[in-house]
């Protein structure tokens, strides 16, 4: 598992994990990064595909919030219909708060990706919560 890291791998891994913070097309930088090195290291396959499932769990996340929040909004709509003179009810501030929910989604993974870019540009193996050990032993088979 020991491998000598060059400053373009460590580069590259860092960059794996930063792209998080480019909203919606952050992902296509582990992508691109992932294809162009898989058999150049393995130090920087492994963060990149760690980064890949990382941004697409916080996608999807995303995705269910705001259709969670567009599903409650479109309930609260009849009730305007019925009384004009009637505020939003609490259904649609409800529905704000999860389709809102993508700003501190993205500021807690943002923080976390943060830490895992700094650890892997100091050449460290960076494993995500769930998902870290079980591409490790993808990537560093024994």
């Amino acid at each position: 598992m020991e491998e000598k890291l060059s400053t373009e791998q460590k580069l590259l891994s860092l960059v794996s994990h930063l792209s998080i913070l480019i909203p919606n097309i952050g992902i296509l930088a582990p992508v691109i990064i992932w294809v162009t090195n898989k058999e150049k290291s393995n130090f920087v396959r492994f963060h990149a595909i760690q980064a890949i499932f990382f941004q697409l769990v916080f996608f999807i996340l995303m995705m269910f919030f705001i259709f969670v929040g567009v599903i409650m909004m479109l309930a609260a709509i009849p009730w305007f219909d019925l009384n004009s003179s009637s505020e939003p009810g609490m259904l649609f501030f409800l529905s704000m708060v999860f389709m809102f929910m993508y700003f501190p989604l993205w500021i807690i993974f943002g923080i976390y990706a943060v830490v895992a870019s700094v650890k892997s540009y100091k050449g460290k193996i960076f494993k995500y919560a769930i998902i870290g050990r079980i591409i490790e032993k993808k990537v560093y088979k024994a």
